[in-house]
């Protein structure tokens, strides 16, 4: 009984020190309206793969992460996200590798759509490392931010192998055409890229077994 009363002690210990240690950082309001006509924005899209050395705001950073990941309604995080999901599993998660942002240092958040907040989890830069995962994909270190998704193939183990190799990454296409429409309303340029080492990327996010890399968008001014 001691024992066990002591493991719980020791455990709530550590929790607590994680989340002293752990920084979350509330983001500025989204905007939900915009002047830029849909027909404009994919008229004007084109892929970049060349970006100036200019920082992006914490303002673009909150307006880009709603439009890929957030919600619709303040509050309830319940089948009222901005994109959809086969049966409202929502089995992504979404991270950013910063670079260069103006009022947010350099590192490695994750972002908590149900607060509108990114909580970091690596201090300094690690856009080298991720252009060595990414197979030296050098517009990687250009942009000022890359946005990382991952999967738990697991939470869609309902729908069988059709929920691994086909819901699952509709859902991916879903939130990453917001991302790409977002950032040319934005006059921003972003590129997908699919051509990257799972097992390096999942060490640079320190991802858990049952989280799988599964798309980078990098995201800055166009050169």
């Amino acid at each position: 009984m001691k024992q066990k009363f002591v493991f719980t002690l020791l455990l709530l210990y550590l929790l607590f020190i994680q989340d002293l240690f752990t920084q979350e950082i509330k983001l500025p309001s989204a905007n939900k309206k915009s002047n830029v006509s849909f027909e404009e924005t994919i008229y004007k899209w084109s892929a970049t793969r060349r970006f100036q050395n200019k920082p992006l705001t914490l303002n673009q950073i909150s307006q880009l992460l709603w439009s890929a990941f957030g919600t619709t309604v303040d509050g309830v995080t319940s089948a009222t996200r901005v994109f959809p999901s086969a049966g409202a599993i929502y089995p992504l998660e979404l991270y950013i590798v910063v670079g260069n942002v103006e009022n947010l240092p350099a590192g490695l958040y994750k972002y908590n759509y149900r607060n509108h907040s990114l909580i970091q989890l690596k201090k300094g830069d690690l856009r080298d490392s991720l252009i060595s995962a990414a197979l030296n994909q050098f517009f990687i270190k250009q942009a000022p931010v890359s946005f990382v998704w991952t999967a738990k193939y697991n939470k869609v183990a309902i729908y069988g192998e059709r929920g691994k190799t086909r819901y699952i990454h509709i859902d991916l296409g879903h939130s990453a055409q917001n991302l790409t429409i977002q950032s040319t309303v934005l006059g921003l340029g972003t590129v997908q890229v699919g051509a990257f080492d799972d097992e390096k990327v999942k060490e640079i996010l320190s991802l858990p077994n049952e989280e799988t890399p599964v798309y980078i968008m990098p995201v800055g001014y166009k050169k």
